[in-house]
């Protein structure tokens, strides 16, 4: 793009990125690419990954794709490789009639919905399936649209003229429990999501179940219930679990807008139950004025008692450079739930993937690492920061958390002699959520720049630098270290050490499996990062 002379050619490879398929081709082939754990299992046939977070022994964590094959066995496939080109729906595409073997119905973990072998992504995948054939539950599950999910709210947040949740409860029980149903690991049943024989989602509820609509309206009014999806509803759902977020608890929500988390985060913090009986409070931040707008608005609609909202501080700063708190005292809990690419929203979100390229994802990084480390310095000492994203791309997540980790306690440990880290991750409360699949976090990955055109590289590229062509759409371009990729001529000014895994000192200190993945195969939802990390000192 650099190279691109005026703005009108930049505008026309824009709008030939979005209207040619470029954007799911490239999708594909950067995760089909990376290191089993990112997105799928080791194990083609789809046998579950080990969810354990602990910090050593987890040898699928890095395994490498195309492991015992020969250098000579790996040209040939290389070859193959080269003689696929995918443009939009043109040839190198199957069409619906032919049916490819990829696109059969995958039903064992996303209901019974078949999958359309006209969706953009699925096509793309087409081209290139068996290159990526442990791509196939992922890429299923995210063609498919995002099932309905909403959670029940607490008694006391709710206001006086809501009904109250076990009436509601019983109602969807009796009325309703064909299409929507609490979640098998929730044991407080308040996380409610469509069944997979009714495949309802948001897009098809008007037609599909209007009485159903209309109870979700009004209870979304009333304070009765919140309309959230469930990768949303972790990072204040751990945080409680690790006894960080408790009532009277202070709360800083640092990038809060549309504003889910900042209202979840409420009904506990501002709970009468504290033992102070003092009520806690959420600071909701947002750097952008209309988003915070939008927020305000968003707590009014939700019918949340007054008590509750009142408990709530807009604040307008930009989160990597929030202000200390002038009373001097930290906050208990942190939520950072970071701006990202946004792709593990594409089952809801049409407009990612049409323009994706791993740019978006390599140009956040910096600013995530930024505001990650200002909430390590703004949370008090044996309190916990929840880092997240919506998105399943390890620039955004592992790399993130662990250039913050690096950051704060290389600090601390020039400013004081004491081997205990400043910060550290802390496991998955496993007694939260009894038999919900998490994802091991993982310590390898790949950094990848787009190349429009441009030549093939023989190099070895499962070894790590390397190119994947993509026929018309042209290159994704690999690099062991940020030296490399300066060697290879890529522009780095803007570019960032700490995308690499390289980057880390001892990086097995961190222990970076103790992240967890939300994969949209799974428990059929959109894709979720989440970590926790507590204060030491």
């Amino acid at each position: 793009h650099g190279r691109l002379a005026s703005k009108s050619d930049l505008n026309a490879l824009n709008l030939w990125h979005r209207k040619s398929g470029a954007g799911y081709a490239l999708f594909v082939s950067y995760y089909g690419s990376q290191p089993m754990g990112v997105v799928a299992d080791a194990d083609e046939t789809g046998r579950s990954a080990s969810p354990s977070g602990a910090c050593a022994g987890d040898s699928g964590a890095g395994q490498k794709r195309g492991k015992g094959m020969s250098r000579a066995a790996k040209r040939r496939a290389k070859k193959r490789k080269r003689g696929t080109s995918i443009s939009g729906t043109s040839a190198g595409i199957e069409s619906r009639d032919q049916s490819p073997e990829c696109c059969q119905n995958d039903t064992a973990n996303t209901g019974t919905l078949p999958v359309d072998s006209s969706h953009p992504l699925i096509q793309a995948f087409s081209a290139q399936s068996k290159r990526y054939p442990h791509l196939a539950p992922y890429i299923h599950a995210l063609s498919r649209p995002l099932p309905l999910t909403f959670r029940l709210r607490n008694d006391d947040a709710c206001a006086a003229s809501c009904v109250s949740r076990g009436r509601v409860a019983k109602l969807l029980a009796t009325d309703y429990s064909d299409l929507v149903g609490p979640v098998p690991y929730d044991p407080t049943q308040a996380i409610y999501q469509s069944t997979s024989a009714s495949n309802l989602s948001k897009a098809n509820l008007s037609r599909l179940s209007p009485c159903l609509k209309g109870l979700l309206v009004s209870g979304s009014s009333d304070s009765t219930l919140a309309r959230q999806e469930l990768g949303s509803m972790l990072p204040v759902l751990s945080l409680s679990a690790v006894g960080a977020l408790v009532p009277g608890a202070k709360v800083l929500d640092l990038c809060a807008s549309p504003g889910s988390k900042t209202m979840q985060a409420l009904e506990i913090a501002a709970s009468a139950k504290a033992v102070s009986r003092k009520r806690g409070r959420v600071v909701a931040n947002d750097v952008h004025t209309s988003r915070l707008d939008s927020l305000r608005d968003a707590v009014v609609r939700s019918g949340l008692d007054g008590a509750f909202t009142s408990r709530i501080t807009y604040t307008n700063f930009d989160a990597s450079v929030f202000p200390s708190p002038n009373s001097g005292k930290l906050f208990d809990a942190i939520i950072a739930d970071v701006p990202c690419s946004g792709d593990g929203t594409i089952r809801k979100d049409r407009h990612i993937l049409p323009m994706w390229t791993p740019a978006t994802g390599n140009a956040l990084h910096g600013l995530q690492a930024r505001i990650l480390v200002r909430a390590l310095e703004l949370v008090k000492v044996g309190g916990v920061v929840c880092y997240s994203t919506c998105s399943l791309n390890p620039v955004e997540d592992e790399a993130v958390v662990a250039a913050a980790l690096q950051k704060v306690n290389k600090s601390g440990k020039e400013a004081k002699s004491d081997d205990t880290p400043v910060a550290e991750l802390v496991n998955w409360p496993e007694a939260l959520l009894p038999g919900f699949k998490r994802r091991p976090g993982v310590e390898n990955w790949r950094v990848a720049f787009y190349e429009q055109g441009g030549s093939y590289d023989e190099s070895d590229e499962d070894e790590g630098d390397g190119m994947n062509t993509n026929g018309d759409f042209g290159n994704l371009q690999y690099h062991r270290t940020y030296e490399d990729a300066m060697m290879a001529g890529i522009d780095c000014n803007n570019v960032e050490r700490s995308l690499w895994p390289d980057f880390v000192e001892n990086k097995s200190s961190l222990c970076l499996k103790r992240c967890s993945r939300l994969w949209p195969q799974d428990q059929d939802t959109g894709g979720f990062f989440v970590s926790l990390i507590r204060k030491n000192r």
